[in-house]
């Protein structure tokens, strides 16, 4: 079990090493400030991106096979599973995702918690996913 966690961590360390490299003197500053806090086992500076950012991560995600399937069916689903019988997420796709899209899944989930959510758009967003599931 621990070659899993060493792997996921790898290749998480992987991705911020990639993101120091390309990043500005700020962002490089804040990544340092969030991994000094990891290290030290401080709770590290919470950040959440914008609704809007998130919704055009996850659009821009389905433009893969296995992600469009995954987040249409799960979106419905996590918007307003009462309401459509087509949308049937099948969370055993998750073991397919990379890690950027398990990101954007885990996001997904919780917009509604940031307090800051606009429902027209997610609305908007249910409509776009029950496109793509073509119902």
């Amino acid at each position: 079990m621990s070659n899993i966690y060493e792997h996921l961590f790898s290749q998480s360390f992987e991705q911020i090493e990639q993101r120091f490299d390309l990043g500005s003197d700020t962002q490089k500053e804040e990544m340092l400030i969030q991994l000094d806090a990891i290290a030290k086992k401080l709770t590290p500076v919470q950040t959440h991106r914008s609704l809007e950012v998130v919704l055009a991560d996850i659009k821009e995600a389905m433009k893969g096979d296995r992600a469009s399937v995954f987040f249409a069916h799960t979106y419905v689903s996590w918007y307003r599973s009462f309401q459509n019988e087509n949308a049937k997420p099948q969370l055993h796709h998750w073991s397919q995702l990379d890690m950027k899209n398990r990101s954007l899944f885990i996001e997904m989930l919780a917009l509604r918690d940031l307090g800051c959510w606009d429902d027209e758009r997610l609305y908007d967003f249910e409509q776009y996913c029950l496109s793509v599931i073509g119902k």
